[in-house]
C-alpha cells in the first residue's frame, strides 16, 4: 500500500513537472542569440554580454540603437581606439569580425542585447572616499545630462554606464578627451571629458562601475 501510494506520488510529481521541461525544450533560442554566439560576439563581451574580458565592455542592456551604431562604426573604421599591449587597435578585431555580419543581423544582436539585464557590478568596488569622489566629478561635470542620473537613464543613442567595467570606462573617458575616439555622438562629450585628468577619469570610472543597473 505504502509503495503504491509513493509510486502515485512521484507519477503526479513527474505530469507537473513535465509540461515546464516540454516548454523550455521548445522555446526557441533568439536570433540574435545565436548569432552572437556564432560571430564569436561572446568571445570577447562574454555570455549573454555580461562577461567581458580584457579591456572590452559589457554590451547586455544597453541600448539597441547606440549598439547597432558602435557595430556599424567600427566596421567603417570611424570609431577607432588606442592600441593594445600588442600594438594593435582595439577595435581591430571587431572591424575584421563585422565585415562578416550583415546589416540584418547586426540589429538583430543589438535588439537582442537590449533585452537582458545590465551585468551586476563588480564584486569588490573601489573604497567609498574614491566613489564618492567620482560621484561628486561626474555630477559636476555635467555628465548626467546625457547619460542620467547614477548612469542609468541616458538619453536616446547614449550608453548607460551605470555598472559598466571600470577601466573600460576610464579607457573611454581618456581616448574622447584626447581626440582618439571621434566617432558618433562622442565629440559632443570632449568639452566635458577635457576637464578630468588621469586620475579623476578613474575616479568617474570607479564611481559609475559600483552602480547597480541590473535591477530594475
Amino acid at each position: 500500500m505504502a509503495a503504491s501510494f509513493r509510486t502515485a506520488l512521484l507519477t503526479a510529481g513527474l505530469l507537473l513537472l513535465l509540461p515546464g521541461m516540454a516548454a523550455a525544450q521548445s522555446a526557441p533560442t533568439p536570433e540574435g542569440k545565436k548569432l552572437f554566439m556564432g560571430k564569436t560576439c561572446v568571445a570577447c563581451h562574454g555570455r549573454d554580454g555580461s562577461k567581458a574580458i580584457q579591456m572590452y565592455p559589457h554590451v547586455a542592456g544597453l541600448d539597441a540603437a547606440y549598439t547597432l551604431r558602435q557595430m556599424d562604426e567600427i566596421a567603417s573604421g570611424e570609431r577607432l581606439s588606442g592600441n593594445d599591449a600588442r600594438g594593435y587597435p582595439r577595435t581591430q578585431g571587431m572591424k575584421d569580425i563585422m565585415h562578416l555580419v550583415s546589416a540584418e543581423e547586426r540589429k538583430a544582436i543589438a535588439d537582442w542585447l537590449s533585452t537582458l539585464p545590465a551585468p551586476k557590478p563588480a564584486a569588490q568596488p573601489a573604497d567609498a572616499e574614491r566613489v564618492a569622489k567620482g560621484k561628486a566629478l561626474y555630477e559636476a561635470n555635467e555628465c548626467v545630462a546625457c547619460h542620467g542620473a547614477d548612469g542609468k537613464e541616458p538619453q536616446a543613442e547614449m550608453p548607460a554606464l551605470g555598472g559598466q567595467k571600470r577601466d573600460y570606462i576610464a579607457l573611454q573617458i581618456k581616448e574622447i578627451r584626447d581626440g582618439i575616439r571621434k566617432n558618433g555622438m562622442s565629440e559632443s562629450m570632449v568639452p566635458f571629458a577635457q576637464k578630468l585628468n588621469d586620475e579623476q577619469a578613474d575616479l568617474v570610472a570607479d564611481y559609475l562601475a559600483q552602480v547597480d543597473r541590473s535591477q530594475k
